[in-house]
C-alpha cells in the first residue's frame, strides 16, 4: 500500500528529470548573398596584381633601361684588367633590373688571386665590381700559398712570389703556423735576421731555417723564449756563420752549435 506523500514524491522526481533535460541546439542556416564591397575589394586586388606583373614584366626586359657602363676597381696587382673585364662581360646580359649579380660575383669569385667581391647596380645605368686581391703571406710546401688570415689559395704556380717563406707541417697547421710565422718574423728582424723555411713535425716540434742556410731547433715548448735568447747570443757567431750548421735552443741554460765539416 503506497502512502500519499510517496506518491507525491514520485512526481517531483520525475518533474526534477525533466527539468534538468537540456534544450536540444539550434539549427543555424547561413545564406550566401551577393555583397558589392566585397567583389569591389577583390576587383581592386586583382587589378593591383595585374599591373605589378604588368610593371615587373617591364622592368625584366633587358631593353628597359640597359647597362651603359661597368666600373672595376681593383689593385691589378695579380689580376689584370683584360682577365676581370673578360669574365665580368661574360655575365653581363641583362639590363639594369635583371642583371645578375650573384652570377658576376661568383665568377670573379672563383679567380684564384681574389680574396673578396663586391657587385653593386650604380643608378640609372652602372655597374660597380669591386674586387679584393689576396695577400700572400708565405708559401705552403710547393702546392699553395697562404694569406694573412692563414687560409690557403691555389693560384697558378707560375704566379707565386718569389722570396717567399716556406711552411712544412701537418694539414691541420695551416693557421697555427701562419700565426707563429708573424711572431718568429719580429724576434728574427730585431737582429737583421730572414727566414727561408719554417718546418713543424708530426710532434708540434719547430725548426727554423735562415737564409744563410742556418737551421734553429727550438722543439715543442717555450719557442718564443729559446728564440729571444738565440736572437741574443746569435751575434758573436755571426764572425762564424759560414761554419755553422745548426744551433740547438732546447737546454734549459745553454744551447749547442753543430759546424759544417
Amino acid at each position: 500500500m503506497k502512502l500519499p506523500w510517496q506518491k507525491t514524491s514520485a512526481k517531483k522526481k520525475q518533474n526534477r528529470r525533466l527539468t534538468q533535460e537540456k534544450p536540444k541546439p539550434r539549427v543555424q542556416f547561413w545564406h550566401w548573398g551577393f555583397n558589392p564591397r566585397l567583389m569591389t575589394q577583390a576587383g581592386m586586388t586583382l587589378l593591383l596584381v595585374v599591373v605589378a606583373y604588368a610593371v615587373w614584366l617591364k622592368l625584366m626586359d633587358p631593353q628597359t633601361l640597359p647597362l651603359q657602363q661597368v666600373k672595376l676597381e681593383a689593385t691589378f696587382e695579380k689580376i689584370t684588367k683584360e682577365q676581370l673585364h673578360e669574365v665580368v662581360s661574360a655575365q653581363v646580359n641583362g639590363g639594369f633590373f635583371n642583371v645578375d649579380v650573384v652570377a658576376i660575383t661568383d665568377a670573379v669569385s672563383a679567380l684564384p688571386w681574389v680574396d673578396a667581391v663586391e657587385v653593386r647596380r650604380v643608378w640609372p645605368d652602372a655597374l660597380h665590381v669591386t674586387i679584393k686581391e689576396q695577400v700572400a703571406l708565405a708559401r705552403w710546401r710547393d702546392q699553395a700559398l697562404v694569406n694573412v688570415r692563414g687560409e690557403l689559395f691555389s693560384p697558378a704556380l707560375e704566379s707565386f712570389p718569389t722570396g717567399m717563406v716556406e711552411l712544412h707541417g701537418p694539414d691541420n697547421s695551416v693557421a697555427s703556423m701562419a700565426h707563429q710565422f708573424s711572431v718568429f718574423n719580429q724576434s728574427l728582424e730585431q737582429a737583421g735576421l730572414n727566414m727561408k723555411r719554417i718546418v713543424l713535425s708530426q710532434r708540434r716540434a719547430w725548426e727554423l731555417e735562415l737564409n744563410d742556410g742556418v737551421t734553429v731547433v727550438l722543439g715543442r715548448g717555450d719557442v718564443e723564449k729559446r728564440l729571444q735568447r738565440f736572437v741574443q747570443f746569435y751575434s758573436p757567431l755571426l764572425a762564424a756563420a759560414e761554419n755553422v750548421r745548426r744551433i740547438d735552443m732546447r737546454y734549459t741554460n745553454g744551447f749547442a752549435v753543430q759546424w759544417r765539416v
